[in-house]
């Protein structure tokens, strides 16, 4: 989509792209109920989480008890108590009374949707909101600029979207509770800021990285709103609907088999083969990566399970390097701006995944939040031209590099983690622009004015 012209709308072939589109995701929803539903095994995540939703209403093992292909139930219990609704009983069971299958995989998948691009909206919304310039360069409603700030990042994510679509994974929440945090930051609302957060790690912990905006920005009524989050989202909800007992012995099980190897800790390795295993899945992690390049002259099979100490030492010092970069760009006394807040979300966002102990191909759909970011700033008269062209770069190269990893055949792509470098030039990207907003001070003190209370 051509953005040279701010005023006039899509030309009439843009138009037609965005009909196509449309047509395309309900042609991809009709795949996604046929391949989840209606095979001889069900090509779905989704059949994990109702299995748990199941167990937490019957009295079951949450995550004890498995969905049709034997996965089990990773995520904290939240989940499973709101999906209880649209709980899969496992075989043999009386199913009287339970909604089909497929009407749920198609329910969540108009859920998801929705929520995408409700999230990717309100985002968008908020930003020319609270920023002066980024409005008057954007133009009116439905222009071309105001349609390519909304959909070129999707287009750049588009295959780890659909991915997490087709999977029927719950990576589109996560990414639409990122920006329900982004969209709170950018319009001063802190303490909503933190509830939204609290959502995300109630949904999967790993966001639990993302405290590191408000301790660095001393933003005391977002850690407050994350507190008070959590103990609802993690404690009362749990203990409500399961009773303290059962609540408590499932928290236990959870730590144990997943919390404490995902650090290398403890003795349960019963999620290895689905989620942690450093070479069973196609994992774009920094440490992952690293482990699989140096191994890369070994067949698959025969690269070691287990990370050398130099490796893991590697990892937490590049990451950890990373993330003060992210920080010190951001500045330590600058007056705060929605702008460079949204950034510094953003690409804290895309330090979490190069540190994470799994990083699926799905986990990048998170760089629309950094993405949309830096689209921004391209369109701004405070960040110099040529980063236009290098985020034109990166729309243009992550899709297809994004591809690549999802085949099988191609271990190479898969090993040497394509993708997440991709990842690591957006952050790159976005950590230049930080610098370059620090001294503008203009911009910072006209939007700073406009952020309304929290």
């Amino acid at each position: 989509m051509d953005l040279t012209c701010q005023s006039s709308g899509p030309s009439r072939w843009e138009r037609l792209g965005l009909v196509v589109a449309a047509a395309v995701v309900l042609l991809f929803g009709a795949v996604v109920v046929w391949r989840g539903a209606f095979l001889q095994v069900r090509r779905t995540d989704l059949g994990v989480f109702l299995r748990a939703a199941w167990a937490v209403r019957s009295g079951a093992d949450v995550y004890g008890i498995t969905d049709d292909k034997g996965l089990p139930y990773n995520y904290p219990l939240l989940l499973a108590i709101l999906l209880t609704p649209l709980a899969d009983p496992p075989p043999g069971v009386d199913m009287a009374g339970t909604i089909p299958f497929g009407l749920k995989v198609g329910l969540w998948y108009l859920f998801s949707v929705t929520i995408l691009v409700l999230a990717i909206h309100l985002l968008a919304n908020a930003l020319t909101d609270t920023i002066p310039d980024l409005a008057q360069g954007i133009g009116p409603p439905r222009s071309r600029r105001w349609w390519g700030l909304r959909v070129l990042p999707v287009l750049a994510c588009l295959p780890a979207i659909g991915q997490g679509l087709g999977l029927g994974q719950v990576n589109v929440l996560w990414l639409a509770l990122t920006c329900g945090m982004a969209v709170a930051l950018l319009r001063g609302q802190s303490l909503r800021a933190g509830l939204w957060l609290a959502g995300a790690v109630c949904l999967k912990v790993l966001p639990i990285f993302l405290v590191l905006y408000p301790l660095w920005r001393r933003d005391l009524r977002c850690l407050g709103g994350l507190t008070l989050g959590l103990v609802v989202g993690l404690g009362v909800v749990p203990v409500a609907a399961l009773g303290p007992s059962r609540a408590l012995d499932c928290s236990r099980t959870w730590i144990e088999v997943m919390l404490l190897p995902a650090f290398g800790r403890g003795h349960d390795r019963s999620r290895e083969a689905d989620l942690l295993g450093i070479t069973k899945t196609n994992n774009q992690a920094l440490m992952p990566v690293l482990h699989k390049t140096l191994n890369l002259r070994l067949n698959r099979d025969k690269i070691p399970t287990e990370v050398a100490s130099g490796v893991r030492l590697a990892h937490w010092l590049i990451g950890g390097s990373l993330t003060l970069t992210t920080l010190l760009a951001s500045g330590w006394h600058r007056p705060r701006s929605p702008h460079a807040d949204l950034l510094l979300l953003g690409l804290l966002n895309i330090n979490m995944l190069l540190l994470s102990p799994a990083g699926h191909n799905h986990y990048l759909l998170l760089l629309v939040l950094p993405a949309m970011g830096l689209l921004a700033a391209s369109l701004q008269p405070a960040v110099p031209p040529h980063l236009a062209s290098w985020l034109r770069l990166f729309l243009i190269v992550n899709p297809i590099v994004s591809v690549l990893p999802m085949f099988e055949n191609l271990r190479i792509v898969h090993d040497i983690g394509l993708a997440m470098y991709c990842g690591i030039f957006l952050w790159f990207l976005g950590v230049l622009t930080l610098r370059r907003l620090r001294h503008s001070s203009p911009l910072a003190g006209s939007v700073g004015a406009l952020r309304p209370a929290a």
